[in-house]
């Protein structure tokens, strides 16, 4: 694949740009906000050669998941009776695109998703038409069905077993009852159940990409479990620490907890304390691990970078809420003309803007670059932005496409206007 860049044009502030403070490479916090941030980088270069596109067909009703080494087409099928439906998975490598598998089965709803699980079982997640029930059905490809079990398929612990419980993607609902329980995936048996009781706080490890911890948060007490045997590891008393007024969030392999009579305190997995500050951080909607820094994002749009070994503010931005903490810089977006995206590269510290370019929107990828696309007549076209020089570097060229693509596995997957599913080799 070539190098080429895209030129992205004159930076208007002349200014030599500061030098941002040092940062690892990290990935946006939540992938809501990732997808919500709808622009990057302007220019034109020229795109380097191009295999045509290997074209799998698919109905416009049909479903498309990709993930890092295959894609799954799952056909929306007919109605069997009035509450089940028979349905087909079929599945192809990346990014050879050889085909797998196709699975037929009969389900009490729709298919919604499918995960592997080991080299030979697929955990299915049916969600049914008459209430907003899950089921998840273990298949091995062209087999019988195993089991299934009812509840919301969370993720599965390395090594089994599946988790059930809440796919909230931060704190439950507090008024919710939460069964927690871990399902073993060769007989559909519950091994573990913990009990999140209305009023309680519970959240998962899973944004780290590997399912391995529960914490409960119940009154005055923080509980860590073991998800492959339900196994309670740690336990620490926080007198005082009522769970709604409470942020209970996972930063890498620690947690951090932040009430408004106690301050706020990050745990080692162990729940030893690594550090404490007076300062309470429970109007925050969300916080993250970004780099070496600890991201979080209030209300009002503010995003605040706090140094995780002593809790002290490192920087604030008034206007970060769709922002990445990248390489030391903050990209956000803004609108130009009112229409067209605009992203702007900025110093967290200063807050002032060293690049602006047009035209680009975040894609959706499977690994930690930074992947980006912009919307052309008849198709778009994809790159990888690169921080620091402020650059894209292009991948392909799709014609004829939606909005609907992943890169993942070294192809660019997406949805064709003519609801088939084309695939680009990008090396």
């Amino acid at each position: 694949m070539s190098d080429a860049v895209i030129d992205l044009g004159e930076i208007e502030d002349e200014e030599q740009p500061a030098t941002p403070m040092p940062a690892r490479r990290f990935r946006p916090p939540l992938a809501a906000v990732a997808l919500a941030l709808l622009a990057l980088l302007g220019g034109a270069a020229p795109r380097p050669p191009q295999a045509p596109p290997v074209t799998v067909p698919a109905i416009s009703d049909a479903r498309l998941q990709v993930l890092p080494d295959r894609f799954y087409v799952i056909d929306l099928g007919e109605l069997v009776g009035t509450s089940e439906r028979r349905q087909t998975i079929r599945a192809y490598t990346l990014p050879g695109v050889r085909p797998l598998f196709a699975h037929t089965l009969t389900v009490p709803g729709e298919i919604i998703r499918v995960q592997p699980a080991g080299d030979d079982l697929l955990l299915i997640n049916v969600r049914a038409y008459s209430a907003a029930a899950q089921t998840t059905i273990a298949v091995r490809p062209g087999g019988p069905e195993l089991w299934r079990h009812r509840g919301e398929l969370v993720g599965v612990t390395p090594g089994g077993p599946a988790v059930f419980g809440s796919n909230s993607l931060e704190v439950d609902d507090l008024d919710r009852e939460v069964d927690w329980h871990g399902v073993d995936l060769a007989t559909g048996e519950v091994r573990w159940r913990v009990r999140k009781e209305p009023g309680e706080r519970s959240v998962t490890d899973l944004r780290r990409g590997v399912l391995r911890r529960l914490h409960v948060l119940r009154a005055g007490r923080l509980s860590a479990y073991d998800t492959r045997d339900g196994r309670r590891t740690a336990q620490v008393r926080l007198p005082g620490l009522p769970p709604p007024a409470t942020a209970l969030w996972p930063v890498g392999d620690r947690v951090l907890i932040s009430g408004d009579t106690t301050g706020t305190t990050i745990f080692d997995p162990g729940l030893i304390a690594l550090a404490h500050t007076a300062r309470s951080l429970g109007d925050s909607v969300a916080g993250s691990s970004c780099g070496d820094l600890i991201c979080v994002y209030a209300p009002d749009g503010r995003v605040t970078g706090i140094d995780p070994a002593t809790l002290t503010e490192r920087w604030s931005r008034p206007d970060g809420a769709y922002s990445l903490w990248e390489d030391g810089w903050l990209i956000g977006m803004e609108q130009q003309d009112g229409t067209r995206p605009r992203i702007v590269r900025s110093d967290p510290v200063t807050g002032r803007v060293t690049d602006r370019a047009d035209g680009w929107q975040f894609a959706a990828g499977h690994d930690s670059a930074l992947y980006v696309e912009r919307m052309e007549s008849g198709g778009a076209t994809f790159g990888v932005l690169e921080v620091d020089p402020f650059r894209v570097r292009p991948l392909a060229t799709a014609a004829g496409v939606t909005g609907e693509c992943t890169v993942a596995a070294e192809a660019l997957v997406c949805r064709r206007s003519d609801a088939a599913v084309g695939v680009w080799r990008l090396r």
